[in-house]
């Protein structure tokens, strides 16, 4: 080669790919917003019973609270229209949010750093949701179950939208055999009981296991309405300081997110979950399905109420009783799907007000409130425990169920001020911007931009 010679140009460098960023405030669909506001102020409902009662009062009203009078009427109201609704709505979202969040990335040629990002997204509201509910002290905190149960979820995301649906139905069927079991259980024990009454009536010997089983069954009678010792045992504990609190539910937090986590919630986000992918890549929660299909799930809800209402007016029937049984095995086969059902219902109404325009100042609020859901969700938790535990106003089991309805309305005022306000300045939530930035693993812009 001649050295005088000119070197070759050296190959032309491709432009660097763009760099991974979170969708910015311009590009949210605002129909996942509005229906995210909406689960998020209406699982206060039933939130706030748990949050204010002793616990077994969320579900039997005869346990605390009130079941007559205007105590009974906001008991049905909270039974049928919002008791696992809301947040068999969260579920879904948090599933239609993988599915977004994985699509956005794959528009962008990113498709190979989603599933990194996804789980690095689950894991740390992993740690949130510990932060949660043994630092703020909410039993009900949903946060380490979708961090954890996401972890699950996201290698599912490229599934077609009819396979993921039938995974969320057969996970929920997972709900059917074991609720058969419990039920046989029971009526095992019920039988013993009813033996042992029938030999002693007879003046017969009792044999040591049925009258084991009769005292179990007549302690499981006498548990509603509890002995007053009882609940004033846990009602004094939560008037407590914080310390109190925090040891005295410690071993209730463990079991919560061990036990109870593998048994039920499992099944539970996950089915929801599924369907919440499948629905979004068929565009139901974006707003972009057929006005037919939402009608039909609205018409569909609205059975799956009326049905509810006639159960819990049959269970009023029994005064409560834990003792009925086949009530409580009709309740517990249904209740997987029929939430789901009515959930959606509700976000089809919603979806179709937006569509249609209708009601802007209704949707504008819940839109604000969804922007900032994360956030929203642990502002409820401060203002609750503040209100009802021992190291804040110490209301915990003054207010009766009905009662409890005022600080629904109230705090939902609180969550929307603060959102409308919040977002007036900048352009996430305080904790939408935290978790976005961990995520990404790089400090992202708070601040709206200017114009």
């Amino acid at each position: 080669m001649d050295p005088a010679a000119p070197s070759p140009a050296p190959p032309p460098v491709p432009p660097p790919a763009d760099v991974p960023s979170p969708v910015t405030a311009a590009e949210r669909i605002v129909a996942i917003d509005v229906v995210r506001g909406l689960a998020v102020l209406g699982i206060l409902v039933m939130n706030v019973v748990e949050f204010g009662q002793p616990l077994h009062a969320y579900d039997n009203p005869a346990y605390a609270g009130g079941s007559s009078g205007l105590d009974l009427a906001f008991w049905f109201v909270q039974v049928t229209l919002f008791d696992g609704r809301m947040r068999a709505l969260f579920s879904m979202l948090f599933g239609a949010g993988i599915v977004l969040i994985a699509e956005r990335m794959a528009s962008k040629g990113q498709e190979g750093r989603a599933a990194d990002l996804l789980l690095r997204r689950c894991l740390w509201l992993v740690l949130f949701g510990i932060a949660h509910r043994f630092g703020l002290q909410w039993t009900g905190d949903i946060l380490y179950l979708y961090g954890l149960i996401g972890l699950i979820a996201v290698p599912f995301r490229k599934l077609r939208a009819v396979p993921l649906l039938v995974l969320g139905v057969l996970a929920l069927a997972a709900f059917v055999p074991m609720s058969l079991r419990d039920h046989g259980t029971m009526e095992a024990g019920r039988a013993k009981a009813e033996a042992a009454t029938r030999l002693e009536a007879a003046g017969l010997p009792v044999p040591e296991d049925l009258a084991a089983a009769k005292k179990n069954w007549e302690d499981l009678l006498a548990s509603v309405p509890p002995k007053p010792e009882t609940v004033q045992k846990e009602i004094d504990l939560m008037r407590g300081g914080y310390g109190k609190v925090f040891t005295g539910r410690w071993d209730y937090h463990h079991r919560f997110q061990s036990v109870f986590l593998y048994y039920h919630f499992l099944w539970d986000v996950l089915g929801m979950m599924f369907l919440g992918m499948g629905l979004m890549k068929l565009g139901f929660f974006a707003g972009r399905s057929p006005k037919w299909v939402y009608g039909t799930m609205l018409a569909a809800g609205i059975g799956v109420t009326a049905a509810w209402f006639a159960w819990a007016w049959a269970w009023r029937a029994t005064g409560f009783s834990p003792g009925a049984i086949e009530l409580r095995l009709l309740h517990d086969l249904a209740y997987p799907f029929a939430r789901g059902i009515a959930g959606l219902a509700w976000a089809a109404a919603f979806l179709l007000l937006l569509r249609a325009g209708r009601a802007r100042w209704l949707t504008t609020q819940l839109a604000a409130v969804g922007r900032m859901a994360f956030s929203n969700y642990i502002v409820q938790t401060v203002c609750c425990t503040l209100l009802f535990f021992g190291y804040g106003f110490g209301l915990y089991g003054r207010l009766s169920r009905a009662e409890l309805l005022l600080v629904v309305l109230a705090v939902a005022v609180v969550q929307v001020l603060f959102s409308r306000v919040w977002l007036r300045f900048f352009a996430f939530g305080p904790l939408e911007w935290a978790w976005r930035s961990l995520t990404w693993w790089r400090l992202q812009p708070l601040r709206r931009p200017a114009g």
